[in-house]
C-alpha cells in the first residue's frame, strides 16, 4: 500500500509539472518572418488592449528582390495574444491607401506610442523608391484610432526634427512630457526633441553623455535604431551599432551612460546565428522581452547594398528576455523564452 501511495504521489507530481510546462508557452526561433519578401526588420512592439493582443510593426524589406530591397517598403504588422505565436495581419494603410508588398514610397522603422484613445506613429518617410536608399527623408507623424491600428493611419504633421535625413524615431513619455529620440545624418548622432502634446516640439540637439561621445571612447563609430524604455526603476536606451546592441542607462532620460553591448556573439537558435539588430521591448508582469531582427547570412563588414545576395538580405525577428542583474542589463539569447500570460503596455 505504501508503495502504491508513493507511486501515486510521483505520478501526480509529474502530471502537475506537465501542466505547468504546458501553461508556459516557449517562443520559437525564429519568431516571425514576413510572408512576402522575407525581410522583417526594425520591430516596434505594442500592446493593443482593445483586441487583447500584441502587435509588431516592422519595416518589410523586399529582401528577395535582386534590386531595391531597402526602398519601396511598407510597414508590416504581425499579431499575437501571447508573444509566442504570431500571425501576419497585413501591411499598414496610410491615408486610405492600402499597404502593399511593393510601395511607390519608402517607409522605415516606426516608433509608436499611445495617448488616450489614439495611436501615434513616427515613421521614417521617403517620397521615393529609388535604390539603394531613396535619398533624404523625414520623420512623419501619423495617428490612428485605438480600434483601428492597421487601416486607420492618417497623416497628422511632419515634426521639425533636426536634419539632415532623420530616421528611426523612438517615443517615450517622461512625466507629462513626450520625448522623441532619433538618428541624424552627416554625423549628427542621436538627437532628441520634447513635446507637451506630440504636436509642438522643442529641439535639443545631441543627447549628452556617452551616447554621442567620440568613437574611441564608446568603442564603435556608427549607430542607429535607438529604442528608449523604462524598466527596473531606470531609463534605458538600446541602439544598433551593427556590432551587437549598445546599452545605455539614464536617471532622467536625457544624459546617457554606456553600460556595454549585448547580443554581439552569435546565438545557437535557428537563424539567430549572428549579431542582433534594431530592437524593441515588451514589458509583461515586470519582465522585459527584447524583440530584434537578425540577418543570419549577412557578412560583417557587409558588401554595398546592391551587391548583397538575396540570402544575405533576408531577415527574421527573434525574441529573448532581458534581465537586470546587479544594476546591469543582461541577455542570454540562447535561453528558452517562457512568456507569462497577459500583457501590458511598456
Amino acid at each position: 500500500m505504501r508503495y502504491l501511495q508513493n507511486t501515486l504521489v510521483v505520478l501526480l507530481g509529474w502530471c502537475c509539472l506537465a501542466v505547468a510546462l504546458a501553461a508556459a508557452p516557449v517562443a520559437p526561433k525564429p519568431l516571425f518572418a514576413d510572408p512576402n519578401y522575407g525581410g522583417s526588420c526594425d520591430p516596434e512592439v505594442v500592446w493593443n488592449q482593445e483586441r487583447g493582443e500584441w502587435l509588431i510593426y516592422y519595416t518589410a524589406r523586399r529582401a528577395r528582390r535582386a534590386e531595391g530591397s531597402y526602398v519601396g517598403t511598407p510597414i508590416g504588422v504581425a499579431a499575437s495574444r501571447d508573444l509566442t505565436t504570431w500571425r501576419f495581419a497585413g501591411y499598414a494603410a496610410f491615408d486610405g491607401g492600402p499597404g502593399q508588398p511593393d510601395m511607390p514610397v519608402t517607409l522605415w522603422a516606426p516608433g509608436i506610442i499611445r495617448e488616450g484613445d489614439t495611436w501615434h506613429m513616427f515613421v521614417t518617410f521617403k517620397d521615393s523608391a529609388q535604390p539603394p536608399w531613396g535619398g533624404p527623408g523625414v520623420i512623419r507623424h501619423y495617428t490612428a484610432p485605438a480600434g483601428d491600428p492597421l487601416h486607420g493611419w492618417k497623416l497628422s504633421d511632419t515634426p521639425p526634427f533636426t536634419g539632415p535625413d532623420p530616421i528611426d524615431a523612438t517615443l517615450l513619455k517622461v512625466g507629462g512630457e513626450f520625448r522623441a529620440y532619433y538618428r541624424v545624418g552627416d554625423n549628427g548622432g542621436i538627437q532628441w526633441s520634447s513635446s507637451p502634446d506630440l504636436k509642438t516640439w522643442t529641439q535639443h540637439g545631441k543627447l549628452p553623455g556617452d551616447i554621442n561621445a567620440p568613437a574611441a571612447q564608446r568603442g564603435f563609430e556608427y549607430q542607429e535604431g535607438p529604442y528608449a524604455f523604462r524598466f527596473g526603476g531606470g531609463y534605458w536606451l538600446i541602439s544598433d551599432p551593427h556590432q551587437g546592441l549598445a546599452v545605455y542607462r539614464s536617471a532622467d532620460a536625457v544624459t546617457w551612460t554606456l553600460q556595454g553591448r549585448i547580443l554581439e556573439a552569435e546565438g545557437r537558435g535557428l537563424r539567430d546565428n549572428t549579431r542582433a539588430r534594431h530592437p524593441s521591448v515588451a514589458i509583461v508582469g515586470g519582465r522585459a522581452f527584447l524583440i530584434y531582427h537578425v540577418e543570419p547570412n549577412r557578412p560583417y563588414p557587409s558588401p554595398p547594398p546592391e551587391q548583397r545576395t538575396i540570402e544575405q538580405k533576408q531577415a527574421w525577428l527573434q525574441i529573448a528576455e532581458i534581465k537586470l542583474v546587479d544594476g546591469v542589463l543582461v541577455c542570454d539569447r540562447n535561453a528558452p523564452v517562457e512568456v507569462p500570460d497577459g500583457g501590458q503596455q511598456r
